[in-house]
């Protein structure tokens, strides 16, 4: 069986998590690919993404795949690629995998959205992984939301859920349905009010993350760090490389600039919005998602 992970982590949580589930297969001699799309322009930029998919889907026999929650939405650079998946066919089988990690406040309609695309691109969904994580907007706030998740308690979920997929896989008699509609854990009012409201409906005004020259040290950090390719370097000077508008706020660049001088609004209203980090947590933090 060969299995290949494809993830975006902004901050390592996602990928994280996707480290799991590659060792957990590895540990049943399974062979493994896995795809990290961070900062990668091939697939965040590419026009000719689902040929480049078409390619990486030879030969695999289910698809994992990772992303952050973003104001309740699954991050939508992981919502393109899968828009873009390639439908099973040629070679190309139909079963995948999301997983999402989150910031433990409320993972909403992320899952679910994935689960909702892949059914629309032919895929079915053999389960959904749902996993609790370090918040990393709050590095800075008094309360670090879930400073050391994921942890061990996820990867024994990890392990559950790919022992789940290989006995499913490995019975002959199987039938295998989708599972996407037992993403819909959220409640309705919840789930109705960001199926209403995208996540750029949420972050687009906060979109205005800006470099401070006279404190710039020119170490070229927020290049190196930010998930997407905002930033590049002429002469001495951090410019942007591409529209404002592809910032998806993680605050990477904030918080690795060592002279302080990326100005990120947003960090501030998501300190009013979580509390200084002491806002009420979803329940059943992590979880394995099959009707």
């Amino acid at each position: 069986m060969k299995i290949l992970i494809i993830v975006f982590s902004p901050g390592g949580n996602t990928l994280k998590v996707a480290h799991m589930i590659e060792t957990a297969f590895q540990k049943k001699n399974q062979e493994v690919q896995l795809i990290d799309i961070t900062a990668n322009n091939e697939y965040l930029y590419n026009p000719n993404l689902r040929e480049k998919l078409r390619l990486d889907l030879k030969g695999v026999d289910v698809i994992f795949i990772g992303a952050p929650v973003y104001a309740g939405h699954a991050e939508q650079n992981i919502l393109t690629l899968i828009k873009a998946l390639p439908k099973p066919e040629n070679g190309i089988k139909n079963l995948a995998v999301p997983f999402v990690t989150y910031g433990g406040v409320h993972s909403s309609i992320a899952l679910e959205e994935m689960g909702k695309q892949l059914k629309k691109r032919k895929y079915k969904s053999l389960l959904g992984i749902k996993m609790v994580a370090r918040h990393n907007l709050t590095r800075t706030f008094s309360v670090i939301i879930n400073k050391n998740k994921p942890g061990c308690v996820e990867n024994c979920l990890v392990d559950q859920a790919i022992e789940k997929i290989c006995d499913l896989l490995h019975d002959e008699k199987r039938n295998i349905c989708d599972q996407s509609t037992s993403f819909k854990y959220s409640s309705l009012k919840r789930r109705v009010v960001f199926h209403l409201l995208s996540q750029e409906s949420f972050h687009k005004k906060y979109k205005n993350v800006s470099i401070n020259s006279e404190k710039c040290i020119g170490c070229n950090m927020c290049i190196s760090i930010c998930p997407v390719n905002l930033f590049k370097s002429e002469g001495e000077k951090i410019v942007f490389a591409r529209d404002k508008n592809n910032c998806i706020l993680c605050a990477e660049c904030f918080h690795a600039c060592p002279a302080g001088a990326v100005e990120h609004p947003y960090i501030e209203k998501a300190r009013l919005r979580l509390k200084d980090g002491k806002i009420k947590l979803e329940e059943e933090a992590s979880a394995i998602y099959t009707l």
